[in-house]
C-alpha cells in the first residue's frame, strides 16, 4: 500500500540507518543482533507485523495522513506524526537498543574511567 515515494525513501532510509548502526551496536550491546524491527509500509496490516518485532513501525500509505504508529514489544507506545517520522522512530530504536541491551561489562568500565579522567 506504500505506493508514494516519500514513504518508501522513508522506509529505505530507515533500513540503511539500522544497517549502519548493527556493527557499531554489536559490539557495545550483547545480543542486539537478535533484535526484530519491523518497516512495514501499510497501517492497516503493518501494526500486526509490528507487533511481533522488537520495534516496528507502520507507515502510512498514498493518501493516508503522515501517521505512523510505534509498537515496542507486541505494544502501541505512540504515534509519529509530521516530516520527522524517520529520525524519532531511529531515536526511539537508539532508546531500545540501550535499555534492551546494556553495554558489555568493558563499555561501561571505558565510560566510567572516561568519567573519571574529565
Amino acid at each position: 500500500r506504500t505506493t508514494s515515494t516519500y514513504f518508501q525513501e522513508l522506509a529505505d532510509r530507515i533500513q540503511s540507518w539500522l544497517r549502519a548502526q548493527m556493527p557499531s551496536w554489536r559490539g557495545r550491546h550483547p545480543g542486539v543482533e537478535n533484535m526484530h524491527v519491523a518497516v512495514m509500509g501499510c497501517v492497516v496490516n503493518g501494526p500486526g507485523e509490528s507487533k511481533h518485532s522488537n520495534i516496528g513501525i507502520s507507515l502510512p500509505g498514498s493518501g493516508e495522513n503522515p501517521v505512523a504508529p510505534v509498537y515496542v514489544d507486541g505494544v502501541k507506545t505512540v504515534t509519529l506524526k509530521g516530516e520527522n517520522i524517520a529520525a524519532e522512530f531511529q531515536r526511539l530504536v537508539e532508546e531500545y537498543v540501550i535499555a534492551k541491551y546494556p553495554a558489555s561489562v568493558d563499555e561501561s568500565q571505558e565510560r566510567r574511567q572516561d568519567a573519571a579522567h574529565a
